[in-house]
């Protein structure tokens, strides 16, 4: 589950006053000479590369068989005039690493141990230019094309291409040169991620080249030329279309309008990371300020390594509390029970600023609302902007508008008080030049296995979180609303729901420890980059809250999210309406009909005779006559057959009442297991549908203790045996979990219901229907 097709806010613009400009640290001589090279001699290779393999391209349109690739000397040789000049500039005194530059930010570092040398650089950005080179010339020449061509076309054809390389060169060299003003100081506001747009002379510059590009593509090709040739991507059909699309998508990868997605040629040069922590710059929502740059906070900032960066890149002056979920969770999610006795993702949880503190330790958590002016710092209930309706503000009562960067609700990247909608991505609310929709995701990505199925859980935050904390106590109450999405990979990947970060094959991409467990699929990769997915070779992390190890699906991390193809929930995710997250007693009763037929009848809810069918209460003696679900639309009370309750046959399966002498045939029924210790009153069915999975590698079906072993299990461990139980359910007659105040560590807890997604997601989970948690966490206050 991932934040649907919405933007990725990754930079700051505008968003306090008091902000820092997003500059990196002061640089010395040879760093900003180092910086200068990197970006004139890429513009080179990219200028020399482009060149040759044009060329060759044009011959083999003109004479086909006269130049099947360009020649392989020729290239070799630009690779190596790039590695010479980029280790004669960047070799730098000791004191002065190319880490104080970012690197090797998105580079991958293939020999780590020895740091990121100048001849690292070299091979990364010959990898990543020859890579968006090979984009760009797919843009120019369509792969189907053959020659010979007419004059005419051919004619078009080189002028596409030559004018594309000329824009190529004109924006990239444009932009590098603003990028070295930023660094020795110059441009001031500007910032390095908005030359093309916020410098003017830049900005002009683009634009004559763009301007150029358009011309001579119009000049030199009819309408039928472009279509004929298949101009760009995706193909157009007139020379005004062909135009745009070339400078649009040329653009997008020399230097596109996001800070890294994708990534392009700027990026490689100057060690754009995604502005993640420690990077020297303060260029994201999760950030206050930089150990080098602190101006925020002098003195005050929290260290990017310890404790765990929990508190990392944050001023360490304002109060606020992080809660840090521990992975030896048990959560419990639908009606059918197959996606019971789950844990969650270890260094999960959120961060939240603490107001109105008094002598007793009562603090308010999170943004508090208020009437207009201020209104759209409010946090309506379900809804997403310019949505109306019930607001917590009864929570505080009505107040100054405050709210903060760590504020985990979906709002615009430079106005924090306008709310946005994380399913669409262009809302209106943030559709200011350079804006975009920021989400706060609860915790790495999470693979669970439900019914035999394996799937990768990615939940963000839709409301910001709001409540009380006791900090002398340690109880609390909060609100905590969130979005969940499910993706599932390809069929015969149980074995690797989520992307990982790190120890997976180089070939199949599967889960490793050793180069033995991948065969010819190896070696296995252990450095710390994503398997597959959204980023996939892209630098990762993998300590909590960034990331973390599962116990039977490797190292996920925030920063390796799902390839959003796999989505199979529908595109606004399951909402998880979390109305109190406690760590004190929370419960829910069955109140609502169900939908399924056979269960729509009411049931008597305590008192001595609870279970039973009735249609008044005064067939429930001290008890209620009350519905036999808990939330709206659930079809039943659980997956469990029915079971004689009381009499001579109790908890012997039934048809009918004659089958359990002094007693009564209840259907569905669920009692309180007390062997699953993982919450208070879990339930286990009585009678029916019995699951077989291997002992340790739940995940997986058996029939057999040969199922548990390899070869037919792979990654099951040696000595385990195929175990059978009744399905999990939730007791008729009421849901309970009971939390434990921080002192720091505590436990928190929650019931509330799943709205129904998708048919297959209802049909394995059973939504919709209820859920509970019991989170074993710690609360960490500063200052």
């Amino acid at each position: 589950m991932i934040v649907g097709k919405v933007r990725l806010a990754l930079v700051l613009v505008c968003l306090l006053a008091s902000a820092p400009p997003e500059v990196r640290a002061a640089l010395v001589p040879d760093q900003i000479k180092c910086a200068t090279a990197i970006g004139k001699l890429g513009l080179g290779f990219v200028r020399g590369k482009l060149k040759l393999n044009q060329k060759c391209r044009n011959a083999e349109l003109t004479a086909p068989g006269s130049c099947a690739s360009p020649a392989a000397d020729k290239l070799a040789r630009i690779d190596a005039a790039l590695e010479k000049a980029l280790v004669k500039r960047c070799t730098l005194p000791s004191a002065f690493s190319l880490a104080g530059l970012g690197f090797p930010g998105p580079c991958v570092d293939e020999t780590p141990g020895n740091g990121f040398t100048p001849h690292d650089l070299a091979e990364c950005i010959r990898v990543s230019h020859d890579a968006i080179l090979t984009q760009m010339l797919g843009l120019q020449y369509d792969a189907t094309l053959t020659g010979p061509l007419p004059k005419d076309r051919l004619e078009c054809q080189q002028a596409v291409a030559k004018q594309s390389a000329g824009f190529v060169s004109c924006v990239l060299g444009a932009v590098q040169k603003c990028r070295a003003a930023i660094l020795k100081g110059k441009l001031p506001g500007v910032q390095a991620h908005l030359c093309a747009t916020d410098d003017s002379k830049t900005a002009g510059t683009i634009a004559k080249c763009r301007a150029k590009l358009d011309a001579v593509v119009r000049d030199a090709c009819s309408d039928g030329d472009v279509a004929a040739l298949a101009v760009c991507t995706p193909d157009t059909t007139t020379a005004e279309a062909a135009g745009v699309c070339l400078a649009n998508e040329h653009t997008l990868r020399i230097d596109g309008p996001a800070i890294d997605v994708p990534l392009d040629l700027i990026d490689y040069e100057y060690a754009v990371r995604g502005g993640q922590c420690g990077d020297g710059m303060v260029n994201n929502l999760a950030e206050e300020c930089e150990a080098t740059d602190d101006a925020a906070c002098p003195g005050a900032c929290g260290s990017a390594l310890t404790p765990n960066g929990y508190f990392a890149c944050l001023c360490k002056t304002k109060p606020r509390l992080r809660i840090i979920e521990h992975g030896n969770a048990d959560t419990d999610n639908g009606w059918t029970g197959s996606s019971a006795d789950e844990g969650v993702a270890e260094g999960g949880g959120y961060l939240a600023d603490l107001y109105d503190c008094d002598g007793s330790g009562l603090c308010n958590v999170g943004p508090s609302c208020s009437l207009p002016p201020h209104s759209p710092c409010s946090v309506p209930i379900g809804a997403f902007s310019g949505t109306t309706g019930n607001n917590v503000c009864a929570f505080f009562g009505q107040g100054v508008c405050r709210k903060e960067r760590t504020a985990t609700g979906p709002h615009c990247v430079q106005n924090l008080q306008k709310k946005c909608n994380p399913n669409l991505p262009d809302d209106p609310a943030c559709s200011d030049l350079n804006d975009s929709c920021h989400t706060t995701l609860v915790a790495p990505p999470n693979p669970v296995s439900s019914g035999g199925i394996t799937v990768c859980n990615v939940t963000i935050f839709s409301e910001d979180v709001v409540g009380t904390v006791n900090l002398v106590t340690g109880h609390s109450v909060v609100r905590a609303p969130q979005l969940a999405r499910t993706y599932a990979r390809e069929v015969g990947s149980a074995n690797k729901p989520c992307p990982v970060c790190g120890n997976f094959c180089g070939g199949s991409r599967e889960r490793c420890t050793v180069d033995a467990e991948c065969g010819n699929q190896g070696p296995c990769i252990m450095l710390q980059i994503c398997s597959d997915g959204l980023n996939k070779g892209r630098e990762c992390r993998t300590a909590p809250p960034f990331g973390n190890a599962s116990a039977l699906f490797g190292t996920t991390s925030v920063d390796c999210p799902p390839d959003p193809n796999g989505e199979i929930t529908s595109d606004a995710g399951l909402n998880l309406y979390v109305t109190e997250r406690s760590t004190g007693i929370v419960g829910m009763s069955p109140s609502q009909q169900c939908t399924a037929p056979g269960y729509g009848g009411n049931a008597c809810l305590g008192g001595t005779s609870a279970g039973r069918p009735c249609d008044d209460a005064s067939e429930c003696p001290g008890g209620s006559c009350t519905p036999q679900c808990f939330c709206a639309g659930q079809s039943r009370p659980n997956a469990c057959a029915a079971a004689c309750l009381g009499g001579s046959n109790d908890a012997a399966e039934c048809e009918t009442d004659s089958d359990c002498p002094g007693g009564f045939c209840h259907t569905a029924d669920c009692r309180v297991d007390p062997t699953d210790t993982g919450s208070v009153q879990e339930g286990i069915c009585t009678a029916g549908q019995t699951e077989k999975y291997c002992s340790v590698t739940r995940y997986r079906p058996c029939g057999q203790a040969a199922d548990c072993s390899p070869p037919a299990c792979p990654y099951c461990e040696a000595g385990e045996t195929c175990v059978s139980r009744h399905r999990a359910c939730f007791p008729n007659g009421g849901i309970m979990r009971a939390g434990a105040p921080h002192t720091p560590e505590g436990v928190s807890v929650g019931v509330y219901c799943i709205e129904g997604d998708n048919g297959a997601v209802n049909t394995v989970a059973g939504f919709p229907g209820p859920a509970a948690f019991t989170q074993p966490e710690l609360q960490l206050v500063v200052p």
